[in-house]
């Protein structure tokens, strides 16, 4: 059986990827759900849950593509450390 043992600087170049992935859609997320829950907010205002429905899945999928690069990179430093 063969066994994937990555090196550090794939490891390295997917956490890039990753983070600007997770940047683009923190970049998205945040802006479109100001504007929403300020539109919510106006005298003939949306739907209440609008905001979050369509701000909160850009922005968990941003902190999650974040997250996992970090992981990445943690990897990529213990295996450096071996």
């Amino acid at each position: 059986m063969r066994r994937n043992c990555p090196n550090p600087a794939a490891l390295r170049a997917e956490a890039r990827l990753l983070t600007v992935a997770g940047f683009i859609l923190l970049a998205l997320g945040f802006p479109a759900t100001l504007l929403l829950v300020a539109h919510a907010l106006g005298p003939d205002g949306l739907a209440p849950l609008l905001p979050i429905m369509i701000g909160a899945p850009p922005i968990v999928l941003g902190y999650i593509a974040c997250h996992v690069a970090s992981q990445r990179l943690v990897k990529a430093k213990a295996i450096e450390a071996r």
